[in-house]
């Protein structure tokens, strides 16, 4: 295997993002299921891909018994800090991550967007904006977080990656200033994979926090698997047994991390539209971008675990190649009437057609009822939606603004969609509500710059 097959410790379950199956100890060298495992082999989407099964861990490692006075108090430098008490969150996390690292993450913010709302014509509009993460303004820091805390527990020094931008910088930012505390044994090195396209400025800025870069080109639609990483990674460092291959969904600790945050962040808005008479109980709806797929899975996974009475999770894609491309069957007939034309956003931390859960993404399909609150919803955005947003969203004359990069826009742009959705199936829009998740604002290529200075300012 690609990384030691070490277990989390007692307190961390293997639970099948599928079936939801659960094993008695997480270890990273768990896949699927050996139920679905066997399932999906006989799927016709997967005879493509020789024994697809075998390259994904999609086992998600849980802590048991979260109390949830825990998640309604907020977690200490991590997460929402929703007030103080005599049950720190903190020990929930020192149970999770004995290691107890301590450089400390950040914290998100939860705030009403009016202006939002009346432009979708909902009821309330709110964002989860996780672009004041300290590393890399990113969602993707509160993984890292999580990532290196079980390396420094299990002293593993070498941690590898698939990553678009966000992920690898935000690990090695993080490495980078915790090797400067600590002995030159403890140090760590970070390995990123990135596509041999990828931009310049991307890898500049990786390499320059003396992280490890491999440009490499898979061709469309190849999936890589661990073994492949394991020979990819061993030709930049040399033969090395001792390293952890932490690409989203291949480890689960990220999808925990996520579920945690939408579990806290629900309750938290739960609260405060108690205090709007008129919202009390409203529809909640989770808008959020798909890229691989950790985000979705996280806050699908904490939204179980609030039952009745949960949020509606709801995926924005990029209008045109995106994660879930593959599984759409072709169009039976096509359709001749004129439509307008669409063009393509600037989205590329979005796009593309590789991700490790491509097995339980796939599962999501299988029941597309709106007025299911358990079914996922997918909404497509195109440039036209996501200049729209932007111009509301990043720099409104006399509102709150919020830092957003391209991809992280998808979500504010699938608004308007949802509230023609809403209308659809005869549901109140004046007593729905719409959870934008705000990924952040990262590192960005060229073109991602370009969008900002040519679209937006244009279009304002």
């Amino acid at each position: 295997m690609a990384e030691p097959s070490f277990a989390f410790g007692p307190q961390w379950q293997g639970r099948c993002f599928v079936c939801g199956a659960i094993e008695q100890q997480y270890r990273t060298d768990k896949r699927l299921c050996q139920h679905c495992k066997e399932r999906y082999r006989h799927e016709r989407f997967f005879r493509d891909v020789s024994d697809l099964g075998s390259c994904f861990a999609t086992i998600l490692p849980q802590t048991d018994a979260v109390a949830e006075g825990l998640l309604r108090h907020g977690f200490s430098d991590m997460f929402l800090k929703a007030g103080e008490g005599d049950k720190r969150p903190g020990r929930l996390l020192k149970r999770a991550f004995p290691a107890g690292m301590p450089l400390p993450c950040g914290q998100p913010v939860l705030l009403e967007l009016k202006h939002m709302a009346q432009f979708a014509g909902l009821g309330g509009t709110w964002v989860l904006d996780l672009s004041p993460y300290i590393w890399s303004g990113t969602l993707k820091d509160l993984r890292s977080w999580a990532v290196l805390s079980l390396a420094i527990e299990h002293r593993i020094n070498h941690l590898a990656l698939w990553t678009a931008g966000n992920a690898g910088y935000s690990l090695a930012k993080l490495v980078h200033r915790w090797n400067a505390t600590v002995p030159t044994a403890q140090r760590k090195t970070v390995y990123s994979l990135v596509d041999a396209f990828a931009s310049p400025e991307m890898v500049v800025t990786l390499r320059s926090l003396q992280c490890r870069v491999a440009p490499i080109s898979t061709g469309s639609g190849t999936i890589l698997s661990r073994d492949q990483l394991y020979h990819v990674v061993a030709s930049i460092a040399g033969e090395r047994k001792d390293y952890w291959q932490v690409t989203d969904g291949w480890d689960g600790v990220g999808v925990f991390m996520y579920s945690l945050l939408a579990r806290q962040c629900f309750h938290f808005l739960r609260t405060e539209l108690s205090k709007i008479r008129k919202l009390e109980g409203a529809d909640v709806y989770i808008i959020l971008p798909l890229g691989t797929g950790n985000l979705l899975l996280g806050f699908i996974r904490g939204m179980e675990h609030v039952g009745e009475g949960r949020a509606k999770v709801v995926a924005a894609l990029p209008y045109g190649d995106h994660m879930m491309k593959s599984f759409e069957p072709p169009d039976a007939e096509p359709n001749d009437r004129p439509r307008m034309r669409r063009d393509l956003p600037e989205a590329p931390k979005l796009t593309g057609f590789y991700s490790p859960l491509s097995p339980c993404l796939w599962h999501l399909l299988q029941d597309r009822d709106f007025s299911h609150v358990g079914a996922v919803e997918f909404i497509e955005v195109d440039r036209a939606a996501q200049i729209e947003a932007a111009a509301r969203v990043l720099g409104p004359a006399e509102t709150m603004t919020v830092a957003a990069e391209p991809s992280a826009l998808i979500a504010f742009g699938a608004l308007k969609q949802l509230a023609q959705r809403i209308r659809d199936h005869d549901l109140n829009l004046e007593h729905s509500v719409a959870l934008v998740v705000n990924s952040g604002f990262g590192i960005m290529g060229m073109k991602e710059q370009e969008f900002f200075t040519k679209s937006i300012f244009a279009f304002r």
